[in-house]
């Protein structure tokens, strides 16, 4: 007998029921991404439209007024308790510009017309007339307490303009004053160098004339400008322009010769240094010098006093305290050897 053969029938069976299990799960899996992915999208919407400012209704909350409640600065401002607290403005200018601005009354009723406007002072106020008081005070003077205006009083004017007048002479009076100091001050000039002048004619120092020693004692170094010298000190040899004459220390030094002061200095080598004018082009220099007496521009006679002898500078510290002597003719170095007597 044959069997009859159902494998085939089965195996079909299971393949489409296969196919449709996995259908229904596809369909499902795209229906549950697509739920998924709508909410998400709700949810951001939903988000974004939280963060949207709407600018509609806040430009309607800035023009709404602000109620006193709201802004406490503004109670301050209209409230009766004007006292209590700090205020960021001054009431008394708020009241005066408020009077300024308000017209006057006379007898209950506001003034109209073109009189009204120009009591209560509604249109601008000139300048004042007189440019001798300030604007400022020109514009406080001219409104009574109760915000009327008023012209100001001729004696006010006068008052204001006696005063910048005065301010004006007073300016002059300095200004002749400081031109009458520097007319004397320039006067005083020209009579000392006139003075000078006349003294410079009175010198005559010439090649037959004489020195006196300024100071009494022995010559360290020698004149010697056509041969260089040992220097104790500077333990080299070199040309010596002067004499340099050993003396004690504190001891006064003497004029050479009838001179006016042409400099005093403070010198490295030489120490506090005086230089004079003998005439005939001749100058004398003393160095080495400390309690000068004498000053720039003074005659000073033979034998009178123009210093002390000195520390001796570091150039002379073997050599001790000295006065260094030196004479010159039209710049150049004289041995003063030849001159002194």
């Amino acid at each position: 007998m044959r069997r009859k053969r159902t494998g085939g029938k089965n195996s079909a069976y299971r393949r489409e029921k296969a196919i449709m299990t996995a259908s229904v799960v596809l369909v499902l899996a795209a229906m549950t991404v697509t739920g998924i992915s709508v909410y998400r999208n709700h949810q951001k919407s939903q988000e974004e439209e939280q963060h949207i400012v709407d600018f509609s209704k806040l430009e309607k909350e800035t023009q709404s007024p602000v109620s006193q409640a709201q802004n406490p600065s503004a109670q301050n401002v209209t409230g009766s308790d004007k006292d209590s607290g700090e205020l960021d403005y001054d009431p008394y200018y708020a009241q005066k510009d408020k009077d300024l601005s308000a017209p006057a009354k006379t007898g209950g009723e506001s003034n109209t017309g073109a009189a009204g406007e120009q009591e209560t002072g509604s249109q601008p106020m000139e300048e004042p007339k007189d440019r001798n008081i300030g604007y400022a005070e020109y514009r406080n003077e001219a409104y009574n307490s109760d915000g009327s205006s008023s012209e100001l009083a001729d004696g006010e004017l006068a008052s204001g303009g006696g005063q910048a007048n005065a301010a004006d002479a007073d300016k002059k009076a300095n200004g002749t004053t400081a031109s009458q100091d520097a007319a004397d001050n320039q006067d005083e000039a020209l009579a000392a160098s006139a003075n000078i002048a006349v003294q410079e004619s009175q010198l005559s120092f010439g090649e037959t004339s004489k020195l006196a020693w300024p100071i009494a004692g022995n010559v360290l170094l020698n004149y010697s400008m056509d041969k260089t010298i040992y220097f104790p000190t500077l333990q080299q040899y070199k040309y010596n322009p002067s004499i340099v004459i050993g003396a004690a220390e504190g001891t006064g030094v003497a004029c050479a010769a009838d001179g006016i002061v042409e400099s005093v200095y403070e010198d490295a080598q030489t120490g506090q240094t005086v230089v004079m004018r003998l005439g005939g082009g001749y100058e004398l220099t003393y160095g080495q010098l400390q309690e000068v007496t004498v000053e720039e521009g003074d005659y000073v006679e033979t034998g009178a006093v123009i210093g002390h002898v000195a520390e001796p500078t570091k150039y002379y510290s073997v050599e001790g305290s000295n006065v260094y002597f030196k004479l010159t003719k039209d710049g150049e170095a004289v041995n003063p050897l030849d001159y002194l007597g």
